[in-house]
């Protein structure tokens, strides 16, 4: 084998993990014409093969990562390595045109309630608060900055009991087969950021769950409308338990498992987000969603949505689910919500009005 031949194999064997391949045939003494060619036809076939195969896989790898729809025992073994590493789980093209349709309608219909109550509390002098207080009607909430915006509204799966069938259906049903055990819904809302929108600065989920008592959530989130970085798109942090390894305010432990809580901010207008100190260091990945793409993030990792800055809306549900054998609280937590909406615990790192915010 020639001198450059070995230098060859060597290189490919780091790349492939064949170090024990190269070793071997050194030491036994292959170096006739015979075994090297062989080899290194193998060898230089796998190389082209894998190369082939990462670049087709390139969304999948580069930047923001996104798969299709699990249908194969690998595949769904893959979505569930990764989320459990990366606390997030970006599908593409996970709804069908019908599908998509659908709940654009269900949201331009829900829009439109939502816009008239917050009208009704403005002309009959009633406030928000005293609204959420009946049953079986929708929850809206003004944006700040703005009584007559609607930022968002909630409790969607009470009044809409189609949608509900079809949140079932379609996202339940695709987290039970990921996490391979039932789950059922725990809140639910549309962020419409309309123009003008305001930002949900960078925090964790679980902090504003975590007194309702279910310890572990996945939230599905829709895009209506298209997601853009310049209409305030969702981002999530990369990598995030490296970046604050070793900080003597974070429990190691539940650090190692994903399950750390972040130090955040209490009270003030910045209620509930994760202390400057942390959430600079981190690297965000900004996720472009479709209409037709899912997006499920458990609540420990961190993320945030800048304003919106275009002159589109930028409409998305979330459907927060937790596992059923932590109980159904779905009732308890809009209960308490119609009746102490200003509650802060509602308002964590949202661009809305709550108690000493």
């Amino acid at each position: 084998m020639s001198k450059q031949g070995i230098i060859l194999l060597a290189a490919m064997s780091s790349t492939f993990d064949l170090k024990k391949l190269f070793l071997y045939t050194c030491v036994r003494g292959f170096f006739n014409e015979w075994v090297y060619m062989r080899t290194f036809r193998f060898l230089w076939i796998f190389l082209a093969v894998s190369f082939y195969a990462n670049a087709n896989d390139s969304n999948r790898i580069e930047n923001a990562v996104a798969f299709s729809s699990a249908s194969s025992v690998y595949e769904w073994d893959e979505q569930r390595v990764f989320f459990k590493k990366n606390g997030y789980l970006w599908i593409k093209n996970f709804f069908s045109n019908e599908q998509v349709r659908s709940l654009q309608n269900w949201t331009d219909e829900i829009g439109v309630t939502a816009q008239s109550i917050l009208t009704l509390a403005k002309n009959s002098g009633k406030n928000t608060q005293y609204l959420a207080q009946v049953p079986g009607t929708l929850i809206a909430v003004p944006e700040s900055s703005n009584p007559l915006q609607v930022c968002r509204a909630e409790d969607l799966l009470t009044c809409y009991p189609d949608l509900h069938l079809f949140v079932v259906g379609t996202l339940t049903s695709y987290i039970n087969q990921l996490t391979e055990e039932p789950y059922v819904v725990f809140k639910d809302k549309i962020n419409f950021k309309w123009p003008g929108g305001g930002a949900f600065i960078p925090h964790q989920d679980f902090p504003a769950y975590e007194s309702f008592g279910p310890r572990e959530h996945i939230t599905a989130m829709v895009s209506i409308d298209p997601a853009t970085v310049e209409n305030g798109c969702l981002y999530v942090a990369e990598e995030w338990q490296e970046t604050v390894a070793g900080d003597p305010a974070i429990n190691a432990l539940d650090l190692e498992v994903g399950r750390a809580i972040l130090p955040y901010i209490v009270g003030g207008s910045s209620h509930g987000s994760i202390q400057p100190q942390y959430s600079e260091k981190m690297s965000w990945l900004a996720l472009e969603t479709s209409p037709y793409d899912l997006v499920l993030i458990n609540s420990f990792v961190p993320h945030y949505s800048e304003p919106n800055r275009s002159s589109n809306s930028r409409r998305a549900m979330f459907f927060t689910h937790n596992r059923l054998q932590e109980g159904e609280h779905r009732e308890a937590y809009y209960q308490a919500k119609r009746y102490d909406p200003y509650n802060p615990t509602f308002h964590f790192a949202t661009p809305t009005d709550g108690r000493n915010k």
